[in-house]
């Protein structure tokens, strides 16, 4: 029978890598980690001297220690491979349950928009399974998705082939976009019509109709002019809510993922919506938080 019990010596070696990587920028000699750890010097050097052959450390020819390149390797394959997106959809279940709405995560990859994880109902008569839905990255689908990048990552989601004509005056678009970064989400307004620009054109670019079809569609429809979208409601006593996004970042600072809130509902009184917003901000950041991720745009 396998009993868990504790390691000690496993719990030394994880102490010596948490101290190396706590001070990053700064050598420490032998002494230095054997008092910071309680540990005796001979035990703290033969821990050294494993990490240093696996390259989990480096010993410079003043005998001083670091990190070491092979955990380049492994925070690379944690930070892209699944490993990741199973740190983030917990805190996107826990959203769900806490507010009892449809959640979704979502990325951009190889330009496309991909639906990672789906948590919640679907839209009345639609019973396909979204997750691993794709759509295409062109505007205006992916502005939520993009709006925290940096401005090279928004020129180059402007310069792609646009579903439907979009405005020659960026303008609003700036201004929506530096308000999305301040604010840390968005939100998407119902309009008169039963669903959003955005999901009709998504719903479309996923649709296997025709190509000829799909473009005679599209050239019915208007053009974007980013008034659907909301950063600050403003005390407004209700809202018509499609969905409300925000954002999660890497470590590096980079908009990693999306999670949105599909609301679809009119009047929401500003006690119910002040508190979805506070949710999804609350979610992200606990989901960044888990990533080792920061925001780039959060200003002290």
């Amino acid at each position: 029978m396998v009993t868990e019990q504790p390691s000690p010596p496993t719990r030394r070696v994880v102490g010596v890598l948490n101290l190396l990587a706590d001070h990053p920028r700064r050598r420490l000699t032998l002494t230095e980690i054997a008092d910071l750890l309680d540990l005796s010097a001979p035990t703290c050097l033969r821990i050294l001297n494993e990490l240093v052959d696996a390259a989990f450390a480096t010993r410079d020819d003043d005998k001083t220690y670091g990190l070491g390149p092979a955990l380049l390797r492994i925070g690379w394959s944690a930070e892209t491979g699944l490993a990741a997106l199973d740190l983030v959809r917990p805190h996107v279940k826990a959203l769900h349950d806490d507010l009892g709405l449809t959640c979704i995560l979502a990325a951009v990859h190889d330009a496309s928009i991909i639906l990672l994880e789906w948590i919640g109902a679907h839209p009345p008569g639609d019973n396909r399974d979204m997750v691993g839905e794709r759509f295409p990255w062109r505007p205006p689908i992916g502005l939520v998705n993009t709006i925290w990048s940096d401005d090279e990552t928004v020129a180059a989601w402007l310069a792609r082939p646009p579903l439907v004509p979009i405005p020659d005056d960026r303008t609003a678009l700036d201004t929506l976009v530096a308000d999305a970064r301040r604010s840390g989400y968005v939100v998407e307004r119902l309009g008169d019509a039963p669903a959003t620009a955005n999901i009709v054109l998504a719903g479309l670019a996923g649709s296997h109709l025709p190509d000829a079809v799909i473009r005679t569609i599209m050239d019915q429809l208007p053009a974007a002019d980013w008034s659907e979208y909301l950063t600050d409601p403003a005390g407004a006593a209700t809202l018509d809510i499609a969905n409300i996004t925000a954002p999660v970042y890497d470590r590096r600072g980079n908009q990693r993922y999306i999670i949105t809130v599909l609301a679809d509902r009119a009047g929401v009184p500003a006690e119910d919506y002040t508190d979805w917003i506070g949710a999804i901000r609350r979610t992200a950041t606990t989901a960044t938080q888990a990533l080792g991720g920061h925001d780039p745009w959060l200003r002290a």
